[in-house]
């Protein structure tokens, strides 16, 4: 489909204006200059949007997509689960217990941390995984700086591959219909070689850093608490959870279906799986989608649309190469959520639009290595990090930059081979 500009309506200014204060409220948040916070920012932007007449308040509650929604708290009330259960504290110490170097620690803590990421969520890992990464490296006499940096790029690259590794592939795989495994399958190969350079890379540049031979030193074992009955349970959910999306049921009808009964058989205290559910999160998107809707009433997006057509309507490597680039970015100007509600009006007028959307998750998800404010995953191990040891954002971003760009470019062409190879183009 294409636009022509005799058929694009008049733009409406006052809903761009309030659009445009509301994402540079969101990126100046993003480099901490301001006291309001992303959440804040979108939940203001939207009520201006219905206080400014651009919306009804009808209009607003209908523009919210609440299968998105439901989708995350699903799954944010089954990670709270498996997080209260211990499991995850004892898959970090396990990570310890079985490297016998330096650098077979940081490729087990890179490969771990983005495996898991992919299905739990890579803030939920970096969260968890920081306090025991800067344990183990105090006890072991080892620099924290490389493996933080390499728990936070690596969290990000491997959530690339699920719709259940980040906001973005989330909002993706339910507006997109994809189906679980459709999706693993297209973004499991970026992950899993974006997970390998990015090794390969921190293996390089912190080389000085990293002893060839066995650990300086050893120390007594770092104990964890599991509560195997609850992680049984946790496990038996989570089953269901793929079982069920591989047989084709809705996303967010699953995900909510499988929180509830995990909330009932798991048998923990509501307010302690309250507590790790980030609710600010599920606000945050629906300010987003209320903001959104009303730059769509504005007129501006079929503007945009009409600016990116002639670049998006050429062979597929071009597009790949179109959408990845501006989607590195704008995930760096606005954050990635954000760029990604952006061009979904955009990806929706392309012909084949199929792996359009694979290259919206994957850059920009792989975007969120590019500097400390790139991702809330890198915020949350800087900031935690920051008790043992200080990363710069110029120690952070040297690492960062080439990173990203290393497996933006591997997921390109990852991407332009699976085009070929499933599209003959």
């Amino acid at each position: 489909m294409r636009v022509h500009l005799s058929t694009l309506p008049p733009i409406h200014w006052v809903p761009v204006v309030i659009f445009l204060i509301t994402y540079l409220l969101i990126a100046v948040e993003s480099n901490r200059g301001s006291y309001l916070d992303r959440t804040a920012a979108a939940f203001c932007g939207a009520v201006a949007m219905v206080l400014a007449g651009v919306l009804a308040l009808d209009a607003a509650y209908q523009s919210v997509d609440w299968n998105t929604i439901i989708f995350l708290l699903g799954i944010m009330i089954l990670v709270a689960h498996f997080r209260v259960s211990g499991f995850f504290d004892w898959v970090a110490i396990r990570i310890s217990a079985l490297a016998r170097t330096p650098r077979q620690l940081l490729i087990l803590l890179v490969f771990t941390s983005g495996i898991l990421a992919a299905f739990f969520v890579n803030d939920t890992i970096c969260l968890i995984f920081t306090p025991i990464v800067l344990s183990v490296t105090e006890r072991l006499e080892l620099p924290a700086a490389p493996y933080a940096i390499a728990l936070a790029t690596s969290a990000n690259v491997g959530s690339v591959m699920s719709v259940t590794g980040n906001p973005q592939n989330a909002l993706i795989g339910v507006s997109a219909h994809f189906s679980f495994l459709g999706f693993l399958a297209h973004l499991a190969p970026v992950a899993l070689v974006g997970l390998a350079l990015n090794a390969a890379l921190l293996a390089f540049v912190f080389r000085r850093h990293l002893p060839r031979g066995a650990f300086p030193k050893h120390t007594a074992a770092i104990q964890a608490s599991v509560d195997r009955p609850l992680l049984l349970k946790c496990a038996f959910s989570a089953s269901l959870v793929v079982i069920l999306w591989i047989f084709g049921f809705s996303f967010p009808l699953v995900a909510v279906s499988v929180g509830a009964l995990i909330l009932i058989i798991g048998r923990v205290e509501s307010e302690s799986i309250h507590r790790n559910i980030d609710w600010t999160l599920l606000l945050f998107f629906a300010a987003l989608f209320v903001v959104i809707r009303g730059l769509e009433v504005s007129g501006a997006v079929a503007y945009m649309v009409r600016a990116f057509q002639p670049e998006l309507h050429g062979s597929a490597i071009a597009r790949l190469f179109g959408l990845s680039g501006a989607m590195v970015v704008l995930s760096n100007l606005v954050s990635n959520v954000p760029a990604v509600l952006i061009f979904q009006p955009i990806v929706r007028t392309l012909s084949q639009r199929h792996f359009a959307w694979l290259a919206l998750a994957s850059a920009s998800t792989l975007a969120g290595n590019c500097t400390p404010f790139s991702s809330v995953a890198n915020l949350i191990v800087l900031q935690q990090a920051n008790k043992k040891v200080r990363i710069s954002f110029w120690e952070f971003s040297r690492v960062g930059i080439i990173v990203t760009v290393v497996t933006t470019l591997a997921g390109i062409g990852i991407l332009a081979l699976e085009a070929r190879l499933f599209q003959g183009i």
